[in-house]
């Protein structure tokens, strides 16, 4: 079975293609000349609300993107999809219904979730309902008063298309978050991007190399030839519980979150240990020396609480606002993720790869092209984390300094950078002149493009 987009298998009329070892190229330069003009589209990939645990009703969630100005999102909420199915069970929602209690809702569809809930990741409070009779109107907000407790409908995926969705405007993509785990707690989590229905995670796998790897193939099998993305979400969460290896060993994995990268609350990050960018070079320079696909990053928000600003998100381009098209140019490496610059343009012609920011603030810009050259030191050692007040006990991959180094650095607003034969791959980030590039993994206002070979 075929599972990643192409333009040729499209014009085809096949709906997914196989890997490729080569990513096709992309950009202005490589551009033909009667292509359809594209242009870039802002999005979100990951985002919650009360269908799971994040704070807001779920109109409200997608009004907060539509209000400012994103192009697309998905509503990815663990471990379900957001149908009209009657029922009461929901990520960290299991109330104990009587046959009573189910009757009293013959005929009403959805979800229907109760206010308090005994389980811990439940959040479904009452000044939340609260809010949202306060924002949407008590007419939108359907509350259901049975067996001594209050019960509130979730609004389903298609309801909220047929409310929110405008063609070349905002566009609203189904799936949901995979959230699994392994047998010792570390979290191990996927988005599928693009589906209708989910499935149960497997909690008796051991390392994420193998929950990762189960997990994309039961997707393959239960989800056949729809068109959808598979990502892997934040390695470094909760206290890097996924490490590079996990992703050198799963080539067939094309999509992980560069942004959206964050320690758990109850722990502290370890500066010794490696960031997002070092786990990206770290599996890429692997790829690219044994000819597997390189890893694409994407930056996501993974929103929970609606106040404060956006911490990633995706630039993708393409010809029109629709997912097929969408995901053709994902799966090409034509979008970037960003915290907060942009790129007006970036191309690469099997050679040379050219970025031009978009500015929109004075100041001075850096132009950074990293990569790794052929015949690094490829040595993993183990530093072993003890169990503290501050951090779980961890076996955390760490990685030679050869992987990941600025190849060339410009100050300005514009540059190119040409492959030198030693050169495994290349890749650009822009920031402001000013920030210290020695705190990579937090960078912000920042952006990066894709690597390329």
């Amino acid at each position: 079975m075929k599972t990643y987009l192409t333009r040729r298998d499209f014009l085809r009329g096949a709906a997914l293609v196989s890997i490729s070892a080569a990513i096709p190229r992309f950009g202005s330069v490589a551009r033909a000349q009667d292509a359809p003009v594209k242009r870039w589209y802002k999005g979100n990939l990951h985002m919650h609300n009360q269908w799971s645990d994040g704070e807001v009703f779920p109109e409200q969630a997608v009004a907060w993107y539509k209000d400012r100005g994103w192009d697309f999102i998905c509503p990815s909420d663990h471990n379900d999809f957001q149908s009209l199915d009657l029922r009461f069970t929901s990520f960290g929602s299991r109330p104990q219904m009587t046959d009573e209690m189910v009757a009293a809702f013959e005929g009403e569809t959805s979800l229907w979730k109760p206010i308090k809930c005994d389980a811990v990741s439940n959040k479904l409070e009452q000044k939340f309902v609260d809010d949202a009779i306060a924002q949407l109107g008590s007419e939108n907000v359907k509350i259901k008063e049975v067996g001594g407790m209050t019960f509130v409908r979730m609004t389903p995926f298609d309801e909220l298309v047929e409310k929110f969705v405008e063609p070349d405007k905002f566009l609203m993509i189904p799936g949901y978050e995979h959230t699994g785990s392994c047998v010792d707690g570390r979290a191990v989590h996927m988005n599928f991007i693009g589906v209708r229905d989910h499935f149960g995670y497997n909690k008796k796998i051991e390392e994420p190399i193998d929950q990762l790897r189960e997990t994309f193939a039961k997707g393959k099998e239960r989800f056949g030839d729809v068109p959808y993305l598979f990502t892997a979400n934040h390695p470094l969460w909760r206290f890097y519980d996924v490490n590079p290896s996990a992703l050198m060993g799963n080539p067939a994995i094309r999509v992980f979150e560069l942004i959206n990268n964050g320690i758990h609350k109850d722990f502290q990050r370890r500066m010794d240990l490696w960031e997002p960018e070092k786990f990206w070079d770290v599996v890429n320079a692997w790829r690219a020396t044994n000819d597997q696909p390189l890893l694409l990053g994407m930056g996501s928000d993974d929103r929970h609480v609606y106040t404060g600003d956006s911490k990633g998100w995706t630039k993708v381009r393409a010809s029109k606002l629709e997912w097929t098209e969408l995901l053709t140019a994902i799966n090409e490496g034509d979008m970037y993720p960003s915290n907060g610059l942009d790129f007006e343009d970036v191309s690469f012609d099997g050679k040379t790869l050219a970025v031009k920011i978009d500015v929109k603030d004075d100041g001075r810009y850096k132009i950074d092209f990293v990569g790794t050259k052929k015949g690094y030191d490829p040595t993993c050692k183990i530093v072993q984390v003890e169990k503290s007040e501050t951090t779980p006990e961890r076996k955390v991959e760490a990685y030679s300094d050869e992987i990941g180094v600025v190849l060339e650095s410009v100050e300005g607003t514009e540059a190119s950078y040409t492959l030198k034969s030693d050169d495994l791959y290349v890749r650009a980030k822009i920031y402001r002149a000013d920030d210290d590039p020695a705190l990579k993994w937090k960078t912000k206002p920042a952006a990066w493009t894709q690597p390329w070979r």
